[in-house]
């Protein structure tokens, strides 16, 4: 949620600073009550639109670097660009002369959160909204690798312990007809048995957070 006390980028869902055209954007606000900028309907659909602009930056007009791009968004008769650049270069770690890829996500995302952060003073919004709107943009993340998933390590965990617990309880029930030569083992495995259990329950919890926090983040 935004207040009055927030930046106008994003008051208006719109952290890029469009200023209002002819251009019908995907996801405008009914009520246009900002005379100069566009207003968006949520942020997502903002970040969406500053996104696309730099794209067209590429295709349209060939421009490839911080410094080409910024001087277009940002032209010196109403900024400060040489400041704008710095700034940019020095949130993205890449140098105002490199070229990019306006299609990579490794390249756009950086640049479009260093823009929000420049045109506000701040980058308010999570990893998973600016992925998001550059999914919405045309540009998506690079595959999630699923062996490194947190749901798929906390099911690994959960299984590996479950059968760890079947194969000591068969280990304790081959032991019934020697129990009383092999007596100073049962303890032993009953704390196994208890460290298996709880080893199942984290790992049921751990798949169970994460789908919890990843529904939190807007991811599906």
């Amino acid at each position: 949620m935004t207040d009055k006390t927030s930046p106008r980028g994003i008051r208006n869902n719109n952290p890029g600073n469009l200023r209002r055209t002819d251009t019908a954007w995907q996801g405008l606000a009914d009520q246009q009550a900002d005379p100069d900028f566009f207003m968006f309907k949520s942020p997502i659909y903002g970040i969406r639109a500053l996104a696309r602009v730099l794209i067209a930056y590429q295709v349209k007009h060939g421009l490839r670097t911080i410094q080409q791009i910024i001087e277009r968004w940002a032209p010196p008769n109403e900024n400060d660009t040489a400041a704008y650049v710095k700034a940019v270069s020095a949130d993205t770690a890449l140098p105002a002369d490199q070229s990019l890829d306006m299609h990579a996500y490794a390249d756009l995302k950086p640049l479009v959160e260093a823009i929000i952060k420049h045109e506000n003073g701040q980058q308010p919004y999570t990893g998973a909204q600016i992925d998001k709107a550059l999914v919405l943009a045309g540009v998506e993340p690079p595959a999630k690798n699923l062996q490194h998933t947190r749901t798929v390590k906390g099911g690994k965990a959960a299984t590996a312990a479950t059968v760890g617990l079947g194969v000591l309880q068969a280990v304790q029930d081959g032991l019934a007809p020697a129990r009383d030569t092999l007596q100073t083992l049962v303890p032993y495995l009953d704390v196994a048995k208890w460290l298996l259990l709880a080893i199942t329950l984290i790992g049921l919890g751990v798949m169970i957070w994460a789908r919890i926090d990843d529904h939190r983040k807007g991811l599906r």
